[in-house]
């Protein structure tokens, strides 16, 4: 009897420990903050983008155009 009630205690506190391991768990935090930044990171991009365009219509097609005249010119 003595060890039956032993063992009952034992996994009584075994279930408590992995319960309160489980509540503390904080791992995700990070993972779920760093896609949060992530997110928010290609929203501003965007935005910066699309009032770049709104304020400079040729400016991205005048900078890629003399990108490829230079990268042409070095083949």
């Amino acid at each position: 009897m003595k060890k039956f009630i032993r063992k009952i205690r034992e996994e009584v506190q075994s279930t408590g420990t992995r319960l309160a391991n489980l509540m503390t768990d904080r791992k995700g935090d990070l993972a779920t903050n760093t896609i949060g930044a992530i997110i928010i990171a290609v929203v501003v991009i965007g935005l910066l983008i699309v009032a770049i365009n709104a304020f400079f219509p040729n400016f991205f097609s005048s900078m890629f155009q003399s990108m490829a005249d230079k990268l042409n010119a070095n083949w």
